[in-house]
């Protein structure tokens, strides 16, 4: 049995510039396509999904990492090579903190 295309569900998500398919998996800036790790794409489709509110620091723990306390250096980490990918194609798009708090997706 083989899958078809649409089998695959297809929401795309917008803001400004910046397009994210869940499906596909793909994002694109500016209608140019980058390319992100398994853990950067999760984390902006979850900044997508809160913003323009804030995404909380403990919601990215639970669901990105499982709640694993030791993750914090590295949820910081993926948080700034998203940022650099995103500036990259657009200085429009960028990830601001709250300190010890979290992060909100700005389009502007």
């Amino acid at each position: 049995m083989s899958l078809s295309n649409h089998s695959v569900k297809q929401e795309i998500k917008a803001m400004g510039c910046l397009k994210l398919c869940t499906g596909t998996r793909q994002v694109k800036v500016n209608n140019s396509e980058i390319n992100l790790t398994g853990l950067e794409f999760n984390l902006l489709n979850l900044l997508m999904i809160h913003s323009p509110n804030l995404l909380p620091r403990v919601t990215i723990n639970k669901q990105l990492f499982q709640g694993a306390a030791h993750k914090e250096q590295t949820m910081n980490m993926h948080i700034s090579n998203l940022r650099k990918k995103l500036l990259k194609y657009s200085t429009g798009l960028c990830i601001q903190s709250m300190r010890g708090q979290g992060y909100y997706l700005v389009v502007g």
